[in-house]
């Protein structure tokens, strides 16, 4: 039997899909009050006629990877695990939780695994894990990690994860890393490449400069799976489609939206202005700032990442980021922004 952590999530949700469509037996674990519903929302979404059956396969529990109790349980007759859960954050107020959750929790789950036996294990990472690059280089797997300023603590949490999934595989344990980019597709619209789409969609005016890579999250379940299946073991892989810059992406969102696409730049003294202004708004309004020093600055870096070790390892065929994009467009006009409580359960 699998195990899935973090399947709430936009990668999470789109693993436990492709699983239960192959007919595979699931167990996943979700927190108190995360939105099952969304996940079940998502299934009818592929498979109008058969997303129920898929979802109900599913064997839900409720657990924490910070609670080694629920985790242990959760892995009584488990064989593989596909370890998804993580917080995404670029704001400062998250950065002791996000360090908790993604590399104490990751560690908490790998030992479970070693006691457990379990046969593999396939870790959900993020290029932000590979660092840095020296300028003018490609982004491939041999980057090597160095510390630096303009590393995020996203991306030292996510580094940090990585360490004890690799301290795990040197006592005994297999296992294969996917490290996706910017992963686009539908899911909650208040989180995570969904809310960028809602921003264009609500008619955002500005788009700034950077360039990163990008992939459909029925992509990244399915290298994944593919990953887990194969013979492959103590290796990491950038699962990515396309290199694109933030306005080619806002330009899609925006044809599929039907609005139109943000037509003013943003240049690196805008956004640094911005969230230096938005910093202020939050402390004044107590609210949660919308931009931080993180999110700004890494809007406008131009990062090119190759997926060639991942397709040279597997012949998979990616889909164009276009084809994400719309199906992202499409979920959301079947789907409100504004869910049903059932939506939300």
């Amino acid at each position: 039997m699998i195990l899935v952590t973090g399947g709430t999530g936009l990668v999470g949700s789109h693993l436990l899909y492709e699983l239960t469509r192959g007919g595979r037996a699931v167990r996943a674990i979700r927190r108190g009050g995360s939105r099952v519903g969304q996940v079940r929302q998502l299934f009818h979404w592929y498979d109008p006629e058969g997303g129920d059956a898929c979802f109900d396969r599913i064997e839900w529990v409720e657990g924490d990877i910070n609670d080694l109790i629920s985790l242990q349980e959760s892995l009584v007759g488990i064989t593989h695990v596909f370890h998804c859960a993580a917080i995404v954050s670029f704001m400062p107020d998250d950065r002791e939780r996000m360090l908790h959750v993604n590399v104490e929790g990751t560690a908490n789950l790998v030992n479970a695994c070693l006691k457990q036996g379990i046969t593999k294990f396939c870790h959900c990472s993020s290029v932000a894990a590979i660092g840095v690059p020296d300028r003018g280089q490609r982004v491939d797997e041999a980057v090597v990690w160095k510390t630096s300023s303009s590393n995020s603590w996203y991306a030292i949490s996510k580094y940090g994860s990585e360490r004890e999934v690799w301290r795990a595989s040197e006592e005994g344990l297999p296992v294969v890393i996917a490290n996706p980019t910017v992963v686009i597709g539908p899911g909650d619209p208040t989180r995570s490449s969904a809310q960028l789409y809602q921003s264009v969609k609500n008619k955002m005016k500005f788009y700034t400069t950077g360039v990163t890579g990008f992939v459909d999250a029925r992509d990244v379940a399915a290298a994944m799976v593919l990953l887990m299946e194969s013979d492959i073991a103590g290796q990491r892989f950038i699962i990515s489609s396309e290199n694109l810059s933030f306005k080619q992406l806002f330009g899609l969102f925006a044809h599929y939206a039907g609005v139109e696409a943000p037509a003013l730049r943003a240049s690196r003294l805008m956004t640094e202005i911005a969230w230096r202004l938005e910093k202020v708004r939050s402390f004044i309004t107590g609210q949660k700032p919308l931009l931080s020093k993180e999110t700004s600055r890494n809007a406008n870096v131009k990062r090119y990442f190759s997926n060639e070790k991942f397709v040279r390892a597997t012949g998979f065929t990616f889909r164009p980021v276009a084809q994400a994009a719309e199906n992202t467009s499409l979920f959301f006009r079947k789907y409100p922004i504004y869910m049903t409580p059932d939506f939300r359960i």
